[in-house]
């Protein structure tokens, strides 16, 4: 391999602190705060149904969905072990330090919908495949907790939000989470998605797509390290 070619190695708490401090937290690209205009486009481009919400709550809904579209995202990237549980760990440290543990409490919903949108994709693959895959997760869950203790890590939500987005991927690929997550952030808002019309569902789950597609082009040109 070239050397010109070799990524960059960087830490995981300065690479997480860095693109939850720029990307999600305060998001300004280019001199444009996104962290304002992506609710006000919601409210004005996408339904404006979304006017009746609260603003800083519609805001910090965002970037609780973000937050856990980044850790899945991560999860199938790195698939289990250390450095999944060390990244759910510290985003846990990290809201609760910068006083945004409601953001790390919200998240919960996300992460349920999460692994019961992998056990309905389980469900549909017919009993050899079934099997197979639920196996491996459960031996990929296992490992975690391992890994976990062996490392002095509590075994808490940080350990079990990890586990119910363990072997996630091709229920994400295959389209079983989008609109999942899109009911979720309507129903904590208050809005029932199913009285949406289909074009505000569409567009509710491109952002949702976006959200994780950024997540993973983050770490295109670096190498993570634990």
């Amino acid at each position: 391999m070239s050397i010109f070619s070799r990524k960059q190695k960087i830490n995981l708490e300065d690479f997480c602190r860095d693109f939850y401090d720029n990307y999600i937290l305060n998001p300004t690209v280019e001199g444009v705060d996104f962290g304002t205009t992506l609710p006000d486009y919601i409210v004005e481009k996408i339904d404006p149904v979304f006017a009746h919400v609260d603003k800083q709550k519609l805001t910090d809904e965002l970037m609780t969905l973000r937050f856990e579209l980044f850790a899945l995202a991560w999860t199938h990237k790195f698939v289990s072990g250390k450095i999944v549980i060390a990244q759910s760990v510290f985003t846990k440290h990290y809201l609760y330090k910068k006083g945004k543990d409601n953001i790390w409490s919200s998240m919960h919903d996300y992460n349920n919908s999460i692994d019961g949108a992998t056990l309905e994709w389980l469900t549909k693959l017919g009993k050899i495949n079934i099997s197979f895959n639920c196996n491996m997760r459960k031996d990929l869950i296992t490992k975690n907790i391992e890994d976990a203790q062996k490392n002095g890590i509590n075994i808490d939500e940080s350990v079990d939000r990890v586990n119910n987005r363990i072997w996630s991927e091709n229920a994400w690929i295959q389209k079983f989470m989008l609109v999942p997550l899109a009911f979720i952030f309507c129903d904590r808002l208050g809005i029932n998605f199913n009285e949406l019309n289909p074009e505000t569902g569409f567009h509710l789950t491109v952002i949702i797509n976006g959200f994780y597609d950024g997540a993973k082009q983050s770490w295109d040109k670096v190498k993570i390290v634990n």
